[in-house]
């Protein structure tokens, strides 16, 4: 990797999937708009706050920085099927070439071009409509932010380090989704693979503090990244959702299953499809990590066996899913950079390779709820606005159909035998013949329960059915049932 940042780009980034309105505020908050050599007595304090907090910047700090390059014709703006090409100046003004007019910002020259084919527009949200070499310019401004923020933290002498510590030495730790990284190479960002081994480690325990978005603020060295945040729906901020979500029972039972082996944490990946034509994102089938949490030296193998399964099966990488064992299913600060991760990596070079990402959460064994069934999360992270780049990823709660699949398949029976042979005997194993609660129910119990709502459609029993149907069916059930009690009961 030659820039680090590159593959953990969170804020000022808008998924291609969904693009916000900002417009009632992109006019007050433009960065270039703000005189670089402010003075006067307060001028040198407020450019040290913009520049800490990643307003203010300006391209001639990207140049300077190395992050891009001056040259001919490396800017580009396409408006309502128009297409301008701008030469960035060693100055870090912009030169559109069909004029020679110069401008001193992003967001004068997108104005400027805008109001040509559409002269109501009021502003031309620079950063985000500008693309260097192709890609998006606030993209770079985001590395910048990155760098800038990690230069604090080193000069401040944070605690991350001593954090990172600590989480080594706990026994519930979690693993990112493996992701496509990409390298920046002269301003031009080029895919390594789909995959690319990040394994990390994050504290773990039945409680966290759970707090709204709106209470978080910039983001500090300070805050503590297993902060859980509650998801708002976009109905709450009269948003409609970006794309609509299928999950298949059979990924579900499997999912639910696997979270349900361990009190420790797990994770695995999300294999569907996506269909542009209707904006729907699909999850068929879950794939399950088999190895332990900051495990290194495997990880690496069975992510690439996960990665040959998707090929083999046509299928494609759509997501992540992990468990919050005894605590609620909101989206940890660290989760939420996860997610905004993943969704700028897998989004595609173009809106024909856009590929959305879908973040899972499942809480298994959190007592706080009366239900035994297994609490779900599905998540996906709305970027800060542009003008507000130092504030986290908001958390959106995606609304989601299941699909109920006919029958189980022996890919989904193997993985459930490959899971419990995997955790049993471990020390973070579940006791099925235990109580789940005193007096209520065994962990096995609360298992059947959490699990029949996910069974397909053939092993479920139906008034419908003639006695002789229903007879059959009853006998698959039970069948399976003791198949799945073989498995957790020894």
């Amino acid at each position: 990797m030659a820039t680090e940042s590159v593959g953990k780009l969170e804020p000022g980034m808008e998924d291609s999937g969904y693009h916000m309105d900002n417009s009632g505020d992109e006019d007050d908050f433009e960065d270039e708009d703000v005189a670089e050599g402010t003075s006067g007595p307060s001028g040198d304090q407020l450019n040290a706050r913009r520049m800490l907090s990643g307003r203010g910047v300006t391209l001639m700090m990207l140049i300077n920085e190395g992050i891009i390059e001056t040259g001919d014709g490396v800017l580009t703006i396409d408006y309502l099927g128009s297409k301008f090409v701008g030469d960035l100046l060693p100055g870090g003004k912009i030169r559109w070439q069909d004029s020679k007019e110069i401008f001193s910002s992003p967001s004068a020259w997108a104005t400027h071009c805008k109001k040509i084919l559409n002269p109501e527009k009021k502003s031309g949200c620079g950063w985000s409509t500008i693309r260097y070499k192709g890609k998006r310019l606030d993209l770079f401004k985001t590395i910048w932010y990155r760098k800038q923020r990690k230069q604090q933290i080193s000069a401040g002498k944070t605690s991350t380090h001593a954090m990172d510590s600590e989480n080594k030495s706990g026994t519930q730790t979690e693993t990112s989704l493996k992701e496509s990284r990409s390298e920046i190479r002269e301003g031009s960002l080029k895919p390594t693979g789909i995959f690319h081994s990040k394994i990390s480690q994050q504290k773990s325990g039945s409680n966290r503090l759970v707090v709204n978005h709106c209470v978080l603020g910039n983001r500090s060295p300070e805050h503590d990244m297993n902060t859980l945040v509650t998801c708002t729906p976009f109905t709450a901020m009269d948003r409609i959702q970006p794309f609509t979500v299928t999950i298949a029972t059979n990924c579900l039972l499997l999912i639910d299953f696997h979270c349900h082996l361990s009190n420790s944490e797990v994770v695995g990946y999300l294999g569907g499809s996506w269909d542009i034509a209707s904006h729907n994102l699909a999850l068929l089938q879950a794939f399950p990590c088999r190895c332990r949490l900051g495990d290194k030296d495997n990880a690496g193998a069975i992510e690439e066996e996960i990665r040959q399964s998707l090929e083999q099966r046509h299928l494609t990488l759509v997501g992540w899913y992990h468990s919050h064992p005894t605590f609620p299913a909101y989206p940890s600060i660290k989760d939420i950079d996860s997610q905004m991760e993943y969704q700028i990596t897998m989004k595609g070079d173009s809106d024909s390779a856009y590929t959305p990402c879908l973040g899972l959460i499942i809480s298994p064994y959190n007592k706080q709820r009366k239900s035994f069934e297994a609490e779900y999360q599905a998540y996906w992270v709305m970027p800060p606005p542009e003008h507000r780049p130092q504030e986290y990823g908001h958390p959106m709660q995606m609304a989601y159909n299941i699909a109920h699949d006919s029958f189980l398949t022996q890919d989904l029976l193997m993985e459930m035998r490959l899971l419990a042979d995997f955790y049993r005997g471990a020390e973070d194993f579940i006791v099925f013949k235990k109580e789940y609660q005193s007096g209520s129910a065994t962990h096995w119990q609360k298992l059947q329960k959490s699990l029949t709502p996910k069974l397909p459609q053939d092993l479920q029993v139906t008034g419908a059915q003639t006695p002789t149907q229903s007879q059959a069916q009853a006998q698959a059930v039970a069948h399976f049932w003791d198949f799945v009690r073989g498995l957790v009961i020894v």
